[in-house]
């Protein structure tokens, strides 16, 4: 049954698309300028309004008014383009040791991350531990001078 689903949304996406061509030859877009202006037209007369719209919002900028060196942006895109390629194994290098230093890094669980439960710090310790208290330094009968006066 799935196969006939997917069988069947398919043929329905290739159905829509090749509508769309089919429409859209029928209507003289693709063909001359004559044809094109002629199917603008009648868009124009099943949607009334839109033509004053296009006019206003849609028209293309004065050659004086585009200052741009496209000579600069394209050549930096060039540029970018090959050095990207020609940094292409190195960076895929990069990749790969990154992976490596992902996949075998220890994955830390939050319970590991948590500050230790209350039983935890309370559990006893040995009886030998906690009575000898821990020997405190001997004091020796010469004392040393304070740093600042040795020097």
């Amino acid at each position: 049954m799935n196969k006939v689903l997917k069988a069947a949304w398919f043929a329905t996406k290739i159905g829509i698309g090749g509508g769309v061509v089919y429409v859209t030859v029928d209507q003289g877009i693709w063909g001359s300028s004559h044809h094109s202006t002629a199917a603008y037209e009648r868009l124009f007369d099943i949607m009334p309004g839109t033509k004053s719209v296009s006019e206003k919002y849609l028209q293309l900028p004065k050659k004086d008014d585009v200052n741009v060196n496209f000579r600069s942006y394209w050549n930096s895109g060039v540029f970018y383009t090959f050095d990207f390629i020609a940094n292409i194994p190195s960076k895929v290098g990069n990749l790969k040791d990154y992976i490596v230093d992902f996949a075998s890094s220890p994955h830390v669980d939050k319970k590991e991350n948590e500050a230790p439960s209350k039983t935890e710090e309370t559990t006893p310790v040995s009886s030998e531990a906690a009575e000898t208290p821990p020997a405190a330094p001997e004091a020796s009968s010469e004392e040393k001078p304070p740093a600042e006066e040795t020097k």
